[in-house]
C-alpha cells in the first residue's frame, strides 16, 4: 500500500468509528473505490488500536472511577455493565466472523444497512428521555449488547447502534453518547487482540508506517470525540440520518 492510501485509511477509521455512520462501510467503500491494492489487514489492526487509545485517553478520569470502585459481585455497577454489554457482540462475531467476512462485506449490504439504520436511529430517538447514567443496570446493559450485535453488518454502524439500544431505554442524548463510547473501549480491544491473532502477529508494513497510521487514527479519533459530544447536543442526530440516506441512496443509483 502507499503511504496516501493508508493515511487516507487511518483518517477515515478516526473520523468515523465514532460518528453513528460506519467506519467499516467507509473503509470497504474507500478501499472498492479509491484503493489502487489490496487494502492489508495490518492498517485496520492499527487504526482500530489508535481509536482505541484516543478513547482511553480521552474517558481517562471515567475509567479511573470505574476501576477505582469497581466489585465484582455489583452487577450494576458500571465496570460489569460493560463487560456484560460487549458479551453479546463478543461471543456472536465469534461464531459468525467467518459468515460475515465472506457473505456480508459487500455493496448491497452497505447499502440495505445504511439506509435501514438510519432511518431506524431516527425513529428510536423520539424514544428518549432522562435516564441518566448512574440508572444504567445491567438488564440496560444486556438490551445495549443485543443492539450492538448489529453492527457486524457492514453500514449498520457501532455508535449508531448502540447509540439507538441507549435511547430505545430512555437514556438522553450525552448519556447513550457516553454510553456508546465506554463501551467502545472493550469492543475495540477485542477487535484489537482477535485481528493481531488472525495475521499471528506478522504485520506487512514497516514499523514507521505502523506508528503513524496509529497516530494519524488516534488524532482523528480525539478531536471527533471531542467535537462530537459538543456538537449533537445542539443538533441532534438528524445531520447524521440524512448523511446516511443521502449516502445509501448515491451507493444505489451508481
Amino acid at each position: 500500500m502507499s503511504f496516501s492510501e493508508f493515511f487516507f485509511l487511518s483518517l477515515i477509521q478516526g473520523i468515523t468509528e465514532f460518528l453513528p455512520i460506519s467506519s467499516s462501510a467507509h473503509l470497504i467503500l474507500y478501499a472498492e473505490y479509491f484503493g489502487s491494492s489490496k487494502q492489508g489487514i495490518t492498517v485496520d489492526v492499527f487504526a482500530h488500536f489508535g481509536t482505541l487509545v484516543a478513547v482511553l485517553i480521552y474517558f481517562r478520569k471515567d475509567l479511573a472511577n470505574i476501576f477505582r470502585t469497581y466489585q465484582i459481585k455489583e452487577l450494576n455497577g458500571l465496570g460489569n455493565c460493560l463487560i456484560i454489554a460487549t458479551l453479546p457482540i463478543l461471543i456472536t462475531g465469534f461464531i459468525f466472523r467467518d459468515f460475515v467476512e465472506i457473505y456480508l462485506r459487500n455493496q448491497n449490504v452497505i447499502i440495505f444497512s445504511t439506509i435501514f439504520f438510519g432511518l431506524l436511529l431516527l425513529l428510536l430517538e423520539s424514544f428518549k428521555k432522562d435516564r441518566d447514567l448512574n440508572e444504567l443496570n445491567w438488564k440496560d446493559s444486556l438490551i445495549i449488547g443485543c443492539f450492538q450485535i448489529f453492527a457486524l453488518l457492514p453500514g449498520a454502524s457501532r455508535s449508531a447502534v448502540t447509540i439507538m439500544g441507549a435511547f430505545y431505554l430512555g437514556f438522553k442524548n450525552t448519556t447513550a453518547l457516553k454510553i456508546s463510547f465506554l463501551l467502545a473501549i472493550p469492543t475495540l480491544c477485542f477487535i484489537f487482540i482477535g485481528e493481531n491473532l488472525a495475521i499471528n502477529f506478522q504485520y506487512e508494513i514497516g514499523f514507521t508506517n505502523l506508528i503513524l497510521i496509529s497516530l494519524i487514527s488516534f488524532l482523528t479519533a480525539f478531536f471527533t470525540i471531542h467535537f462530537f459530544l459538543k456538537l449533537v447536543d445542539k443538533i441532534g442526530f438528524l445531520p447524521f440520518v440524512f448523511y446516511r440516506l443521502l449516502l445509501g441512496l448515491l451507493l444505489f443509483f451508481i
